[in-house]
């Protein structure tokens, strides 16, 4: 048995020297992700991930025969009660999930793990992994469907009145020709996904949620359910292929045979101890 620990003061999980620490595990971080896999190869894309990709393909493709009719309705049906969800659906502006995640990392990666106990450090590395990845995906998969959005040109239901709902102007780099995929969408699917893997047990329940919180930019007039099906799927399905990745490596995630979704290292450890 290990002795136990005396209390921890806050000078000895973060002491002078902030700067230097910060570059040591940030450099550390770097050599951890380009190392090689361990262990026997394990595939990052799946079966399942292709099943989810076709399913939800086709259910793009068919909320695309029906975006013009719902556009109609709601532009239609405009009160106070579409302003309210308008504000609602700003849940899925990035900010919200990069700022703290941001905060989270740059105060972990700046703690002295050496001048801790074994607990204390298994949560401040914990703590550091996920905070990392949650800015990294949140921050790639924003970037990534703005570069999406150039491809397809399609203009926003704000113009719905004057081009309709089905009108396409590719690599026209404009704020009003990037309806399709929805960016707010993209990350609440990424933020969706990294839940899931969370908690595992509850994937269901999160990704319904998730979904939910998306279609509030179809009343918002902001987007039509095509685009927000698309964005979600799209950050839903990046975040678990990085997941995957980094479990390869073991790095933050470990692989869990036959499931679609990784776990993350470090969750449930006390339930399982206790147990």
């Amino acid at each position: 048995m290990q002795p136990p620990q005396g209390p921890v003061r806050l000078g000895q999980i973060w002491p002078v020297g902030f700067a230097g620490r910060l570059m040591e595990t940030v450099a550390f971080s770097s050599r951890r992700i380009r190392r090689r896999r361990i262990g026997a190869p394990q595939p990052v894309w799946s079966r399942g991930l292709t099943l989810l990709l076709f399913c939800g393909a086709v259910a793009v493709a068919l909320l695309f025969t029906i975006d013009s009719a719902v556009m109609n309705f709601m532009l239609s049906n405009r009160n106070g009660f579409t302003a309210w969800l308008a504000w609602l659906s700003d849940i899925g502006r990035s900010e919200w999930y990069l700022v703290p995640a941001l905060l989270i990392y740059l105060a972990t990666a700046a703690a002295d793990w050496r001048g801790v106990g074994y607990g204390l450090k298994a949560r401040l590395v914990t703590l550091f992994g996920q905070a990392a990845f949650v800015f990294g995906l949140v921050a790639f998969t924003g970037i990534a469907v703005n570069i999406v959005k150039l491809f397809f040109g399609r203009a926003r239901p704000a113009f719905y009145g004057e081009y309709g709902a089905y009108h396409f102007d590719p690599f026209v780099v404009t704020r009003y020709s990037s309806s399709f995929p929805s960016g707010h969408a993209t990350t609440i699917g990424t933020v969706a996904a990294i839940l899931m893997i969370w908690f595992p047990r509850h994937w269901l329940p999160i990704g319904i949620v998730g979904l939910a919180l998306s279609a509030l930019r179809i009343p918002a007039a902001a987007h039509y359910p095509s685009d927000v099906t698309a964005g979600f799927l799209f950050g839903l399905i990046v975040t678990i292929v990085a997941a995957r990745f980094f479990a390869a490596r073991r790095v933050g995630f470990r692989v869990v045979p036959g499931k679609l979704l990784p776990a993350a290292v470090g969750f449930g450890r006390r339930k399982r101890a206790a147990g």
